[in-house]
């Protein structure tokens, strides 16, 4: 492979417009960059929510704040920057236009049927499943990095610091305390295990482990938690509405968390909370992080890891229960 030679001041573009895990699961590549070049001015391209969850991370210059309403604006901008390198982590139909309208001499991106033609490097995905910031690290070999390090990085500022140590404060919640966070929700309704199950395994840390439960939920989601909490036998805490630095910093005080495949996951994951986190429809090999802490509860049955984003039959959480949920909790936290 042709490594690509940069000069030590060029300007480098990372492409992940969406969504809060994918961009955050992008981090190690911003560390590996920033390693590498170290006085190389590094740009990430991403929408509003995504952007949030790179508040403060040291790696990256200047996050610029994608908005699709004006795709043209966003080609010109971008061509008049002259970036060196842009890499594509998306790889839509949107990103394919501006990487290749950008002028940028080196266009990284994986093999896409009908897009890649605007890259100038293509990266074939490895076809072995495996935790995802190590396929995206993939897309720097063209670069000479090779890098293992997957660890995330987060950054907890402050202002979110003080708004959930007031939180827990109100709440009469100390660091000796068994925090669990539990968040039950996805945007893919194929990922969401059952409302009573999770409504039975908060009971079941409540009455088992003496744990203080608190439920995590984002925009358009209370109502699902108020659902869920509906089902209890005991009463947990409910987290307030929160910013996602807020989520993140609230996560971080956590002695376990408990969910589904989702944003919240990654969060906790990004900081070495213990997790354990139900999986049904997608590859828990591409998106857990292997760790001994963090484990992951799946139905056996034929049509697992389906990649489906709705479901008619549910079978694969239908068929996840709660013992074994509840096996799942006493290899991290034993009785």
């Amino acid at each position: 492979m042709q490594i690509i030679e940069l000069k030590p001041n060029a300007k480098i573009l990372v492409i992940q417009l969406r969504r809060i895990g994918d961009v955050l699961l992008t981090t190690p590549v911003l560390r590996a960059l920033r390693r590498k070049f170290n006085e190389a001015r590094i740009d990430f391209l991403v929408e509003k929510p995504g952007a949030e969850i790179l508040a403060g991370n040291p790696y990256v210059n200047n996050l610029l704040i994608y908005d699709k309403k004006d795709q043209w604006q966003w080609i010109r901008r971008i061509r008049a920057e002259k970036y060196d390198l842009i890499l594509d982590y998306l790889g839509n139909p949107r990103t394919a236009w501006i990487v290749g309208s950008s002028g940028a001499k080196h266009r990284i991106g994986f093999t896409r049927l009908g897009r890649d033609f605007v890259y100038s490097i293509k990266v074939k995905p490895d076809p072995v499943p495996k935790y995802v910031p190590a396929h995206k690290l993939d897309l720097l070999k063209p670069l000479g990095i090779e890098s293992n390090n997957v660890g995330l990085d987060l950054v907890i500022s402050d202002q979110a610091k003080e708004r959930i140590q007031g939180f827990l404060a109100k709440e009469k919640i100390s660091t000796a305390d068994f925090l669990v966070g539990i968040s039950p929700t996805s945007r893919r309704p194929a990922r969401r295990w059952l409302k009573q199950g999770f409504a039975e395994i908060a009971d079941y840390l409540m009455q088992k482990y003496n744990a203080k439960v608190v439920f995590l939920w984002g925009p358009g989601e209370e109502t699902y938690i108020d659902d869920v909490i509906s089902l209890m036998k005991k009463r947990p805490l409910k987290s307030p509405a929160l910013t996602i630095g807020e989520s993140v910093a609230l996560t971080s005080a956590l002695k376990l968390f408990i969910g589904n495949d989702n944003g919240p996951m990654h969060i906790a994951q990004g900081l070495n909370i213990p997790s354990v986190v139900i999986f049904g429809p997608t590859q828990s090999a591409n998106w857990s992080e292997p760790n001994p802490n963090n484990i992951v509860v799946k139905a056996d049955i034929p049509c697992l890891e389906c990649n489906k984003q709705e479901c008619d039959c549910m079978c694969c959480m239908e068929r996840t229960t709660v013992p074994m949920v509840e096996e799942a909790i006493k290899k991290v936290v034993p009785l």
